[in-house]
């Protein structure tokens, strides 16, 4: 390493300093690029040689922070002594500096340049510039450690990103839906021809993508052509397996728009259930004669609100007056009469009372219908119930003409009918009512 104080003794013949380590022969025969810059006898030189410019040296100057020498090392110069052999790498001649600090002023000489030495930057104008840890000119050292660090900070902001999008997932996925935006719709628009006096009729099926989603809210549209609409039955089920009469023997078709949003809906006793998965819609004729077809129909589904609470079976009870007559001897008109249901559930318990003015009870025969379509005979042709006929059943009576009905659909149209099949006595259908899980 290059001592920039010069040797101890500076004799004229003592040895010289270059750009290329200490020279061994006297001052006088070495024409080194740059004078020893010591107080000798001689005097300094009148500045540097090429490749540097002239400066003036001026008063002493103090070095920057001290620094610590290190182990003595070899030089590692090539460069001939001029006249003489190859520099052998010899240690520093006069004395080498193991481990001691700079404690003197810079000998004589003004940082080049005029400038105070700042303790460790380039010496500015020149290529190299006056470097203390390397003990002359010469470029400066790499930075350390710089690309490591630039390393770790790219990689803690690649991770930060990912950490700001995997809580942007989170809260996206977990955000509560809106329950004023349909989370999955679908429409079938090939026409469904509806076979003629065929229990099984015939279903067409839409596929939702709901995810997760449960049903809050449900809209179905349906479009039907048929001669004699009364005779049709529409069911639709959902993915759960449960099922609303969406099409209860209306006496006329075209469009329909139901929605759960009206209470008496036959469509609440889909809500709760998924979204996801298929709707099929069953459209049947059980009526000889006259044909139709479904020309389209659609299902719009809404998410239920994070917070709704799931619904629940709640009873449901109608009566009506119709207080009609019963035509006499006739077994395929008779005297019909409706109430409607509404609310969420099946049937787990249903009782009917009827109220009829006839002479002769055997004459008579009665059925209910449940909106589904399922028709059971509550009496036929049963002697000696008087004048004045008040029948009471019960589904939870033991052999009950009822039982049939439990686990139906509780939404929809509910149907009495009375016949009277025996000529000469007439009779009057007076009151009926019907009640569900009450």
């Amino acid at each position: 390493m290059t001592d920039p104080n010069g040797p101890s003794q500076p004799a004229s013949n003592q040895p010289g300093w270059n750009q290329g380590g200490w020279s061994t022969a006297p001052r006088a025969e070495a024409p080194e690029t740059a004078q020893w810059p010591g107080s000798g006898p001689q005097g300094p030189p009148p500045g540097w040689s090429d490749p540097h410019q002239p400066q003036q040296y001026g008063a002493a100057q103090q070095y920057g922070s001290p620094q610590q020498y290190g182990s003595p090392q070899q030089y590692a110069e090539t460069a001939q002594h001029p006249g003489a052999a190859a520099y052998p790498g010899q240690q520093h001649p006069d004395q080498g500096y193991p481990g001691q600090q700079y404690g003197q002023p810079y000998p004589g000489q003004q940082y080049p340049g005029g400038q105070q030495y700042p303790g460790g930057q380039q010496f500015a104008g020149q290529p190299g510039g006056w470097n203390p840890a390397h003990g002359g000119y010469g470029p400066p050292p790499a930075y350390p450690g710089r690309g490591r660090r630039t390393g770790i900070v790219v990689a803690a902001v690649v991770a930060s990103v990912a950490i700001v999008a995997a809580v942007v997932v989170v809260v996206l996925l977990n955000r509560a839906p809106d329950p004023n935006t349909p989370v999955a719709e679908g429409a079938s628009t090939a026409p469904l021809v509806i076979p003629d006096n065929a229990a099984g009729g015939a279903t067409s099926t839409i596929t939702l993508d709901g995810g997760d989603a449960s049903v809050g809210r449900l809209e179905v549209v349906l479009d039907l052509q048929h001669d004699y609409p009364a005779e049709v039955t529409g069911v639709l089920t959902s993915p759960a397996g449960r099922q609303a009469v969406v099409f209860p023997r209306r006496s006329t078709g075209g469009r329909l728009t139901l929605s759960t949003t009206d209470p008496a809906s036959p469509l609440a006793n889909l809500l709760g259930g998924p979204v996801a998965g298929d709707w099929a819609l069953t459209m049947s004729d059980e009526v000889s004669a006259d044909s139709g077809t479904l020309l389209s129909w659609q299902v719009t589904a809404y998410p239920a609100a994070q917070d709704a609470p799931a619904p629940t079976a709640v009873p449901a009870a109608a009566s009506s007056t119709p207080a009609i007559a019963i035509p006499d001897d006739d077994v395929l008109i008779g005297a019909t009469d409706v109430v409607e249901l509404g609310g969420y559930g099946t049937v787990d318990r249903i009782a009917v009372d009827v109220a009829i003015t006839h002479a002769i009870s055997s004459d008579l025969r009665i059925e209910l219908r449940s909106p589904l379509g399922r028709t059971v005979v509550l009496t036929e042709y049963e002697a000696g119930l008087g004048p004045a006929i008040a029948l009471t059943l019960d589904s939870a009576t033991p052999g009950s003409p009822l039982a049939p009905l439990v686990g139906e659909p509780v939404a929809g149209p509910w149907e009495l009918r009375v016949y009277d099949g025996v000529i000469v006595d007439e009779g009057t259908f007076d009151r009926w009512g019907v009640t569900v899980n009450g």
